[in-house]
């Protein structure tokens, strides 16, 4: 009996806590002013016949980014009164953005694709960011890098750190690939350990 009323009595605290913490949340639709990204990093190729220099982290590729002006926002309430112009404003708490994506490497290999990036805040001026986005790849089959011509999965994964209100550097990870999806065969297979920089374009 005693037992029981212990713990009933955690449970009900434990709820009046957590309630407590509940805060509204909006989601909205936001225009956004120009933003680009910037990254280069180190590359290996997981394909077979790569030699040990292209199956190891000694290859450079580069690839941009350009954010579409618009994106879908949730934050609390109180938080939609800072707007980009706001030197104190960095992002939401979570957002969704549409962006291209144009990738490269020192072997002529590239991929030019659209998809979208996820935003979540886990400190005021610290993000964790996942991208995915389809691309179609051009690339030369006599020189492994990684890349195979075709449809694939352009996948980074990141995590960004605000220097002001409008530039944020990054370090991540970027993965291309098919997923046997767009096709049966193994298309590119591309691991790439990338640094960044972003930049968005203050308001007028």
């Amino acid at each position: 009996m005693k037992g029981t009323i212990i713990s009933l009595f955690v449970i009900i605290i434990f709820n009046i806590g957590f309630k407590a913490q509940l805060d509204p949340v909006k989601f909205k639709l936001e225009k956004n002013t120009f933003k680009y990204s910037l990254n280069s990093g180190i590359y290996k190729s997981r394909l077979s016949g790569a030699s040990a220099k292209e199956n190891s982290f000694k290859n450079i590729s580069f690839f941009a980014q350009v954010y579409f002006p618009f994106k879908r926002s949730l934050d609390v309430p109180e938080n939609f009164n800072k707007s980009e112009g706001d030197s104190t404003y960095y992002e939401r708490l979570f957002s969704i953005s549409p962006m291209a994506v144009f990738h490269f490497t020192e072997k002529g290999g590239n991929a030019v694709g659209m998809g979208q990036e996820m935003s979540f805040k886990i400190a005021k001026k610290i993000f964790l960011k996942s991208q995915i986005a389809v691309v179609w790849v051009e690339s030369n089959i006599q020189k492994n890098d990684g890349l195979q011509s075709g449809l694939n999965f352009h996948h980074y994964w990141h995590l960004a750190s605000y220097i002001n209100s409008n530039t944020y550097l990054s370090l991540g990870y970027n993965h291309i690939s098919n997923g046997k999806i767009f096709s049966r065969e193994v298309g590119a297979l591309f691991d790439m350990i990338v640094i960044g920089l972003s930049h968005r374009m203050s308001r007028k």
